[in-house]
């Protein structure tokens, strides 16, 4: 009888107790070097760590307090799924910590490292040639699509029809330049799409961009001749109160010494033109 059920105790050991033993130690080898890699796309190994080691306190638990009555747990359940709790643990730590290098087995690997980044770029479309990429992230080679990635701050797109050769001047019928409205306007993250412009070649100095600007008064149109157009976009972002574009502009090397007497000018034909009105009649004032 003793060994019938010895015999019969192996069998059940073999037949449920082994098999769910080896899947979850076969699950914690593949799953921690797994999610580790795919730290990238989904930094939650920390999560699934924390999940099993749940799954371990419930299962000593439930060993500590004999439940359930009629079959209590097998201790080796309990202790393999300790190992693989503790697995975890030492796994989802060790990726934190190298969790700029997009993880433990690519800061190790410059070659694992190389293979995410790649993965990452056929996710997000990227290629060589910016006009494919743009193709690969849904957004149509024309000059509508530019001003409107600058208008959203979306510097990728921008910077990927600047690297493309798409004219900052293109799609504007009133000769103006991209460049001109992201200072009136202040379009999102409008430094760093100056950066990119200087970077791809647009001379911000150039006395066209600031072109379409027109004064903040009312005057006779056989007048308007001799009004003297904004020098730069430096002057425009400092009449027009952006001290810190103005500034940053500056930075970048456009010229301010024409400024000071631009704005004298501008402030001579203010005052002279101050009781001329939109709708009609203009009196100049000496």
């Amino acid at each position: 009888m003793k060994t019938k059920a010895y015999v019969e105790h192996g069998k059940w050991v073999t037949d449920h107790i082994a098999p769910i033993n080896a899947v979850m130690t076969i699950s914690t080898a593949v799953l921690i070097p797994l999610l580790d890699f795919l730290r990238p796309y989904f930094p939650y190994i920390g999560y699934v760590a924390g999940l099993v080691v749940l799954v371990f306190l419930t299962l000593l638990i439930m060993k500590v307090l004999g439940f359930p009555k009629q079959r209590q747990l097998h201790s080796s359940i309990v202790l393999c799924s300790g190992i693989c709790a503790a697995a975890f643990g030492v796994g989802a730590i060790a990726s934190a910590r190298h969790a700029d290098q997009g993880g433990a087995i690519a800061a190790s690997a410059p070659w694992v490292a190389q293979l995410q980044q790649t993965l990452l770029d056929i996710r997000n479309g990227k290629s060589d040639d910016p006009r494919v990429e743009l193709k690969n992230i849904g957004v149509e080679w024309k000059p509508g699509n530019l001003l409107q990635a600058s208008k959203d701050g979306d510097l990728r797109v921008v910077e990927l029809f600047l690297k493309g050769g798409m004219p900052v001047s293109a799609g504007f019928s009133d000769g103006g330049q991209l460049p001109f409205y992201v200072v009136v306007n202040n379009y999102p993250k409008a430094k760093e799409q100056l950066a990119l412009f200087k970077k791809y070649g647009v001379d911000l100095n150039d006395k066209n961009l600031a072109a379409p600007y027109s004064p903040h008064f009312v005057a006779p149109m056989e007048d308007w001749k001799h009004i003297e157009k904004a020098p730069n976009l430096y002057a425009i972002a400092k009449i027009e109160g952006r001290e810190e574009m103005a500034s940053y502009l500056e930075e970048l090397g456009v010229r301010t010494d024409s400024y000071p007497d631009w704005k004298k000018k501008q402030d001579y034909y203010k005052r002279r033109y101050s009781k001329c009105s939109v709708l009609g009649g203009c009196t100049i004032v000496e």
